[in-house]
């Protein structure tokens, strides 16, 4: 079933135009097809949840979306550039500059402190210049964590792990943020703290996906859409 609000109108390109996206895995005894000929279009500045049980393909559908996992078959184009046919090289370097990504268990690093945690998408420029250090301290600072900035992340709580992720998503200032069960073990009052804040950050133009089994946030009146997914394929009643 899809649950329709009120979306801003989109100016431009599409965030996200996935085509007839298809993921299948084969293990050499027997094949698989988590995700099934998808198609969805989402517009700028919105805030859309994937929905679905664990086994729905969820999370195999949010990474061929931000052009994490390549598909089998089909498409997808982000802020009008196609990603899915680039070769590796290509489509890592469009999609950290297009997508930033917050995985289910946060992949942050231990032993490292959360500012190092924030910096480490630079790296691979070459390490953060002292504006994009000021970027990643305010940051910090909008998601209250600057008290932590020097803290090793095993030493954080859940919810201020969570945000940390986030501000290493956003380093980059990317257009779409694409988030993997993001309540996940969090309490009420925390998940109500994760839905204003993917609000406030849809509100300023970036357009947000999260999946989730989690009514809490599907059922949020900040949602802008809710799509059902189920044995990898869109549900419509």
């Amino acid at each position: 079933m899809s649950i329709e609000k009120e979306s801003p109108a989109p100016t431009a390109a599409p965030a996200i135009d996935a085509r007839g996206l298809t993921k299948r895995y084969e293990d050499g005894v027997r094949r698989r097809e988590v995700v099934s000929d998808v198609s969805v279009v989402v517009p700028q500045g919105a805030l859309w949840v994937l929905r679905g049980p664990s086994g729905s393909g969820k999370t195999t559908l949010l990474g061929l979306l931000g052009a994490m996992v390549t598909p089998t078959r089909g498409e997808v184009i982000v802020c009008g550039e196609p990603l899915s046919r680039l070769r590796d090289h290509h489509r890592t370097r469009a999609r950290r500059r297009l997508v930033g990504f917050v995985f289910q268990e946060l992949a942050l690093v231990p032993g490292m402190t959360l500012t190092e945690n924030v910096l480490l998408p630079l790296v691979p420029e070459g390490g953060a210049t002292n504006a994009q250090r000021a970027h990643a301290a305010a940051l910090l600072e909008r998601f209250g964590l600057t008290a932590f900035a020097d803290t090793r992340i095993e030493r954080l709580s859940g919810g201020e792990r969570q945000r940390g992720a986030v501000a290493r998503a956003l380093v980059l200032s990317p257009p779409v943020l694409l988030l993997d069960e993001p309540t996940a073990h969090l309490d009420a009052a925390r998940v109500l703290e994760v839905v204003a804040m993917l609000a406030a950050l849809r509100d300023e133009g970036r357009t947000i996906v999260a999946t989730t089994h989690d009514p809490r946030l599907a059922d949020s009146a900040s949602v802008d859409r809710v799509l059902d997914l189920a044995d990898g394929k869109l549900v419509e009643n």
